[in-house]
């Protein structure tokens, strides 16, 4: 079963998404990707987030499990903290750095106002609602899954 770990990751009003532009069709999602064979769910999410943004997780907690689709047929997804909220990049050395210089598939860490979440174009609705009500009641102690 193919796995994949994703973060959230809040910085006061403002959450780190991923804009994705593949092949024409566009949408948000978080940032994150594939456990390989040979990693933890939880050393795959701190190389995603340090490819994808070049931010450095400092701890996280297993928020929810989405059951998924190809290409990934389970996501966890984490509450992380970093450690600073500096300037956020696709690393150089990263697989997506080279996938956006050569074709149309895209990939670009924004932050986005939380107060805006419901009117983006997230890639999995039960994410974007279950996201939308955690930030209103608080994250679940246990996870969740969707």
């Amino acid at each position: 079963m193919k796995k994949a770990a994703r973060a959230l990751i809040f910085n006061g009003d403002t959450m780190l998404v991923m804009e994705r532009n593949k092949h024409g069709s566009q949408y948000i999602t978080l940032v994150g990707g594939r456990v390989d064979s040979e990693e933890t769910v939880e050393q795959a999410l701190i190389r995603e987030v340090k490819e994808e943004t070049g931010l450095v997780v400092t701890s996280q907690k297993l928020v929810f499990i989405e059951e998924h689709p190809e290409p990934y047929n389970q996501q966890y997804i984490y509450l992380c903290t970093v450690e600073s909220m500096k300037d956020v990049a696709i690393q150089p050395y990263a697989e997506e750095s080279l996938m956006n210089r050569i074709d149309l598939n895209t990939h670009r860490p924004v932050w986005v106002n939380v107060s805006s979440l419901a009117n983006l174009p997230f890639r999995t609705p039960q994410l974007l609602q279950a996201i939308i009500s955690s930030l209103k009641n608080g994250f679940p102690e246990r996870p969740v899954k969707l």
